[in-house]
């Protein structure tokens, strides 16, 4: 090719920041291979974080009300209407109509997200006119929530069937496959290539001197609880040396009144950066276990001695964090004590269960970041 193939990224994120660092990581890993990238985000931008992307467009911003999911807010914190998901439609096809990607990259959507429906139907179609027709890619985790209503799954592959031609799956298919949360993987499997784990690059030293214990709740928006059970756990256990770093998410409140009930051999902080390398010096990580987070424990495990309990967001209906936190217990990565069964006393013996554990030998793929970026200048090479 004689000019940079361009990417057109979409992704969001409505409460937890998880999607927005995997999605930093994975456009670095782009520009690596020279592939130029524009972004159409749709979510409330999160402060501190940038994208190394030739350009970057703004939906009118939605987020989740609650922990639960059980409804979505507009950018004035209204419930999400028909009003305000057609003024995205529109400002998305405004958007497009000014770019000429090769590529389109959803991320999450059409296995999740179904609330952009309206707009991403809006955005498939657009590109189904253009001549050349972009390559349309789906960008997938590892775990996907589980989908109880009827005939989710089934309008899934009907999407991917009409408007898709691959699926990027973020997961090493010997550790978690995609069909222990997509029953219909089957039907789908001709246009699935699995990348590999998507992990932060290790290029940083840790920026922290060495504790004993480190207790991560990723963004915080979930992890009030662990960090006040955790806190009293440590208070019990002088025997070890403490972080715990809380997130941006947990409010100034919550943050203060933790503070100021840690111990001397307890440190509180709002975040670790380059918390897999600072968690290489540690014997024990607590953290919950989305996506990003498992990766960090992951590539820790791999390079040092630290070990792993999970504490899984179980409550309100969500299932990712506790399917996946038990499909890497049973791999041997990690004690599994979901957030449902918490208690000070039950995280002190999974402390002393998960110093136990032994080095788990298993060749993980951990290159997602660069197999991804591969992948997509491929396939664009070999239109």
């Amino acid at each position: 090719m004689n000019s940079k193939p361009r990417i057109l990224f979409y992704f969001l994120h409505l409460l937890g920041v998880g999607h927005i660092y995997r999605a930093q990581r994975l456009i670095e890993g782009f520009a690596r291979q020279g592939l130029a990238v524009d972004i159409i985000y749709g979510g409330e931008p999160v402060p501190g974080v940038t994208f190394n992307a030739e350009s970057m467009h703004f939906l009118s911003p939605i987020r989740a009300a609650d922990n639960a999911y059980s409804h979505y807010l507009d950018s004035h914190g209204n419930r999400l209407e028909k009003p305000f998901q057609q003024q995205r439609v529109a400002e998305i096809e405004a958007i497009f109509d000014t770019l000429n990607p090769d590529l389109i990259l959803t991320e999450a959507y059409p296995f999740g997200r179904r609330m952009v429906r309206h707009e991403m139907d809006a955005l498939l179609r657009a590109a189904g006119k253009r001549q050349p027709k972009p390559l349309i890619v789906a960008s997938v985790r590892d775990i996907l929530q589980e989908r109880k209503k009827t005939g989710r799954v089934e309008e899934t592959c009907q999407l991917i069937e009409d408007h898709y031609d691959k699926i990027l799956v973020h997961s090493d298919p010997n550790i978690i496959p995609l069909q222990a949360t997509f029953p219909a993987t089957e039907r789908i499997a001709d246009k699935i290539t699995y990348t590999g784990f998507v992990i932060p690059s290790s290029s940083d030293s840790p920026t922290m001197a060495p504790r004993d214990v480190i207790v991560s709740a990723g963004g915080g928006a979930f992890g009030g609880a662990l960090m006040d059970t955790a806190l009293k756990t440590a208070i019990n256990r002088p025997d070890l040396t403490w972080y715990m770093s809380t997130g941006p998410n947990l409010s100034e409140q919550q943050f203060n009144l933790l503070n100021t009930r840690c111990p001397d051999h307890v440190k509180l902080v709002r975040y670790i950066s380059n918390l897999a390398n600072q968690m290489k010096l540690a014997k024990v990580s607590i953290s919950q276990c989305g996506y990003n987070t498992a990766m960090d424990v992951l590539a820790a495990h791999k390079e040092s001695p630290c070990r792993a309990v999970f504490v899984p967001y179980d409550t309100e209906g969500q299932s990712e964090q506790i399917r996946r936190a038990q499909l890497l217990e049973e791999a041997g990565y990690a004690v599994n004590l979901p957030q449902s069964k918490l208690t000070d006393e039950g995280l002190s013996q999974a402390i002393d269960q998960a110093m136990g554990l032994p080095n788990v030998d298993l060749a993980v793929d951990f290159d997602g970041v660069d197999n991804t970026a591969r992948l997509l200048r491929s396939w664009l090479e070999h239109r």
